[in-house]
C-alpha cells in the first residue's frame, strides 16, 4: 500500500502515517519497494503471526511435497526464505524416522552464509544487492567450518550457482549437514529454498551429492511449478 492509501484505511494525515511507517520500517515489521514506494509487511513479522506468510499462499500446497520428500530422505526437511540477508525458516517436516532432528521455529532467524538454505538463497541475490552484504567485516562464525571470508563466500555462491544447489558442512551446528536447492517462481526468479538435513554420519551414509541430492532436486522442481507469487 502507498501511504495515501494507509492514511485513507485509518482516516489519519498522510503525515503522520508516513512518520508511523517509518518507525515500522526502522524496527523491520514494514518494508518499501524502492521502485514503486509502497510499502508492505516485513518477515520479522513471522515472529509473531502469519500474517505475512500470506504472500506465500503457495506454501501450504508445497508442504505435502516437503514430507514425500522427508518420509524419502528419512531426515528433516525445511523450507526458507531470506529476510535482509538472513535465513527465516517458513516451514518445516519432521522425520519420525529418528530421535536425534532438528526442530527450529517458524519464523526463526539464522545467519544465511552458514546454512545451505542461506548461501542458495544468496547465490540467487542480485550483484547490486549482494555486493554490500559481501563487504562487510563481521560475517560471523558459528562452528569452526563456517566461512568468515568474502573471498571464500564468493566462491562458494558461484559453486552453488554452477551445480544448482548447496551444502552446509557443519558450518551452522557440529554435527549436523544439509543440502538445498532453490524454489524458482514465475520468470524464473528464486523466491525460496528447501533443504534435507541430518546427522553428518548419516547424511554421507545415504549419500548428500547422490540420492538424496536426486530427491531434493525432484522435490525442487515439483514445488516450483507451484511457487507462484
Amino acid at each position: 500500500m502507498s501511504v495515501g492509501d494507509v492514511a485513507h484505511a485509518l482516516d489519519m494525515s498522510t503525515t503522520t502515517v508516513h512518520r508511523l511507517l517509518t518507525t515500522l520500517k526502522n524496527c523491520g515489521v514494514v518494508a518499501q519497494d524502492p521502485h514503486t514506494r509502497r510499502y508492505y509487511l516485513a518477515l520479522k513479522l513471522l515472529l509473531y503471526g502469519k500474517a505475512v506468510l500470506d504472500r506465500y499462499d503457495w506454501r501450504n500446497r508445497a508442504h505435502p511435497l516437503l514430507g514425500e520428500l522427508s518420509r524419502q530422505a528419512g531426515e528433516t526437511v525445511f523450507m526458507g526464505i531470506l529476510d535482509n540477508f538472513e535465513l527465516v525458516y517458513i516451514d518445516h517436516v519432521d522425520s519420525l524416522d529418528h530421535t536425534l532432528r532438528m526442530t527450529p521455529q517458524i519464523g526463526r532467524r539464522q545467519d544465511a552464509h552458514t546454512t545451505a538454505l542461506g548461501k542458495v538463497l544468496l547465490a540467487h541475490t542480485s550483484p547490486e544487492e549482494l555486493e554490500p552484504f559481501l563487504k562487510r567485516s563481521d560475517l560471523p562464525r558459528r562452528t569452526v567450518h563456517s566461512i568468515t571470508s568474502a573471498t571464500l563466500l564468493r566462491n562458494e555462491l558461484e559453486k552453488i550457482r554452477e551445480r544448482g544447489y548447496g551444502f552446509d558442512q557443519q558450518e551452522s551446528e557440529i554435527g549436523i549437514c544439509c543440502i538445498a536447492a532453490p524454489i524458482r517462481g514465475i520468470g524464473g526468479g528464486v523466491v525460496a529454498a528447501i533443504s534435507i538435513s541430518g546427522p553428518s554420519a548419516r547424511m554421507e551414509m545415504k549419500g548428500m551429492d547422490a540420492e538424496l541430492k536426486k530427491c531434493l532436486l525432484a522435490t525442487a522442481a515439483q514445488i516450483s511449478e507451484i511457487a507462484i507469487v
